[in-house]
């Protein structure tokens, strides 16, 4: 949406990350995150499948070209994992090249959807093993492991006994940058 833009150039200038978060959706009538009496709870099938909002949402600023129009704009998608994001990006290029339709954007200089996203997404995640095994897909430059402490889902009070385990097929160097690395990279931290 254009009432977004300012957000979008702001972010990029000040090159302050945005974040969006498993609640990134806004739910229209029978969209409710809840049903019946757990209207205050998240129900199972909405947690299961929490990724669909994050990937409307990185479309439409994939394909309306945002990250092209902000090169330096960082977006994370943090609480939703990461196994999701392999089958995310073959299907935003095979759409963009396959599906083509008239009047829709298109992109300079050969890019392609993917291209974007890895360049200006990241991932927050947990406890994504599956996630792990595809990081050559997905980017390890990308990923950036958190405990999500004090939420009950946090993996706290066994943190490192869980990133060991998540982590435990990765180099040293991998898990660097996913540990912390990466975080410090894209937030400016020391």
């Amino acid at each position: 949406s254009p009432e977004y833009e300012p957000l979008w150039a702001a972010a990029h200038d000040l090159q302050q990350p945005l974040s969006l978060h498993i609640a990134t959706n806004r739910p229209g009538p029978g969209q409710e995150i809840g049903a019946g009496e757990e209207k205050e709870r998240v129900s199972s099938s909405f947690v299961t499948n929490a990724d669909h909002w994050i990937r409307m949402s990185l479309g439409d600023m994939v394909f309306s070209g945002v990250f092209e129009r902000h090169p330096k704009l960082q977006i994370g998608s943090v609480e939703m994992e990461l196994s999701w994001a392999p089958h995310f990006l073959d299907r935003a290029d095979y759409t963009y090249t396959q599906r083509a339709q008239p009047g829709r954007y298109r992109f300079k200089n050969a890019m392609l959807p993917s291209d974007f996203i890895r360049r200006n997404v990241f991932y927050a995640f947990q406890e994504d093993k599956l996630g792990i095994r595809l990081r050559e897909i997905i980017g390890v430059d990308n990923m950036m492991w958190g405990s999500d402490y004090p939420h009950t889902e946090s993996t706290f009070p066994r943190s490192r006994e869980i990133i060991e385990q998540t982590l435990a097929e990765c180099t040293e160097e991998e898990k660097a940058k996913i540990a912390g690395g990466n975080a410090a990279r894209v937030f400016h931290l020391n």
